[in-house]
C-alpha cells in the first residue's frame, strides 16, 4: 500500500531562506542558471521526465480525488534561459537554492525525447498519468506550446498541471492561456503573480493572496502535491509562501 510517507524520496520539504541575487550577478544578467554544471542535454540524462517520488512537493502517486492512483511526473528546465525576465521571481527564483537538480537544455533535441516519453508512458498508463510543469523553466516557444497541444489530442492518458510567468498579451502567453481555458480539465497551467481569482498563483502578502487558497502543503493541512490535488481540482487561485 502506498503510504503519505512513502510518497516523496526525501521527506518533508524543509523550509529555505529565498536566495536573492543582485542584478549585477552574472546569472542575473545573462538569465542563466546559478548552477551550469547541473544543466544537461538530454542524452546526458536518463529521462527528461522523472517520477515525482524525487520530488519533496510533489509526491509519487495521486492519493485524493477522481485521479487517486495516477502516477505523477515532473520536467525541470534551466531556470531563466527559458524564462521570461518579466517574471517576478527572476532574481529570487526558488532553483537558486535547487544545486542537485538536473536542468534539461530546451530545444529540438529534448522536445524529440520528450515526446517519445510521453507515447510510452500513455502505453504504461492508459487510465491516466499527470504531468508537472515546470519545476524549473516555463514555456519557452509557441512551438513548444504547440507540442502539449498536440500531444493532448494525441494521448488521451495525458493531464498537466503547473504554473507559467508568461504573460497575456505575449504570443506564448495568450497561447497558454488559450490552451488551459479550453482544456482546464487536462492543462491547469496557472498564471504566476497574477492577482486575478482564477487559474493563478501568487505569493502569499501580494495583492490579491487574501482572496487565494492557501497552499495546503506549506500550511501542513496536507503532505504534499499527490495527497492535495488543489491545483488541478480548483480554478480559484492559489497563494504560496516565498521560496
Amino acid at each position: 500500500m502506498t503510504t503519505a510517507s512513502s510518497l516523496r524520496r526525501f521527506g518533508k520539504p524543509k523550509t529555505v531562506r529565498p536566495v536573492v541575487l543582485s542584478a549585477l550577478h552574472p546569472a542575473h544578467r545573462s538569465g542563466r542558471s546559478i548552477f551550469p554544471s547541473r544543466v544537461f542535454d538530454p542524452d546526458e540524462v536518463q529521462r527528461v521526465l522523472k517520477t515525482g517520488h524525487q520530488s519533496r512537493k510533489i509526491g509519487k502517486v495521486v492519493m485524493k480525488g477522481a485521479r487517486r492512483g495516477w502516477p505523477i511526473y515532473t520536467l525541470t528546465l534551466e531556470e531563466r534561459a527559458t524564462c521570461p525576465r518579466t517574471c517576478k521571481a527572476w532574481a529570487f527564483c526558488y532553483g537558486n537554492s535547487m544545486q542537485a537538480a538536473e536542468r534539461i537544455v530546451a530545444g529540438p533535441e529534448f522536445e524529440a525525447a520528450l515526446m517519445r516519453e510521453l507515447v510510452d508512458l500513455q502505453l504504461q498508463h492508459p487510465g491516466g498519468f499527470m504531468v508537472r510543469l515546470h519545476i524549473l523553466g516555463d514555456f519557452y516557444s509557441t512551438e513548444y506550446v504547440a507540442l502539449w497541444a498536440g500531444a493532448l489530442k494525441t494521448l488521451p492518458a495525458l493531464h498537466v498541471f503547473g504554473f507559467t510567468a508568461r504573460q497575456p498579451g505575449t504570443p506564448i502567453g495568450d497561447f497558454v492561456a488559450r490552451l488551459a481555458n479550453e482544456q482546464w480539465d487536462r492543462f491547469a497551467i496557472r498564471l504566476s503573480g497574477s492577482s486575478a481569482p482564477h487559474k493563478a498563483s501568487i505569493l502569499m502578502g501580494d495583492e490579491g493572496s487574501e482572496q487565494a487558497i492557501a497552499c495546503p502543503a506549506q500550511t501542513d493541512a496536507t503532505d504534499c502535491c499527490a495527497t492535495c490535488a488543489l491545483c488541478w481540482q480548483t480554478t480559484r487561485s492559489v497563494a504560496f509562501a516565498r521560496h
